[in-house]
């Protein structure tokens, strides 16, 4: 993964983001690139922990909806070389025992819809900026 050529001033930052969800990826994707950030989205089996051990992204955004995806993000989280990525979850929690399912992936953070709100672009901005505490 090639960065984009900079111009001096603007930050170019790696994002994963990890969706089932094409219809939710895409709009993230164009979102985030309008912001001058390249993103990298995967959408199917990719074996995303080994690609992560490869290549640390700047910010892992992952689909709540994703299946098993809570328990890729606590394998993150409790790896010793890959706890420093942040971690977004996208969320549509809409009951306290899918809330305590976001928490207890020790996430770094989550979002509800609409994800390509200017409130999300400066959460995330915030996230890309912030050292991940152990």
């Amino acid at each position: 993964m090639d960065d984009p050529p900079s111009e001096g001033n603007e930050r170019v930052s790696d994002i994963f983001i990890v969706s089932t969800d094409e219809t939710v990826a895409v709009l993230l994707k164009e979102h985030l690139e309008q912001n001058n950030h390249q993103v990298t989205v995967f959408t199917d089996g990719t074996p995303l922990e080994e690609t992560l051990h490869a290549s640390k992204p700047a910010l892992l955004i992952f689909d709540g909806t994703t299946k098993g995806g809570y328990e890729v993000v606590r394998r993150i989280k409790a790896d010793d070389d890959l706890w420093v990525i942040p971690v977004l979850i996208l969320s549509t929690a809409s009951t306290m025992e899918a809330l305590l399912q976001v928490l207890a992936s020790n996430a770094d953070n989550f979002i509800a819809p609409p994800y390509a709100s200017p409130v999300h672009l400066s959460l995330i901005e915030g996230m890309l900026t912030t050292p991940v505490e152990r």
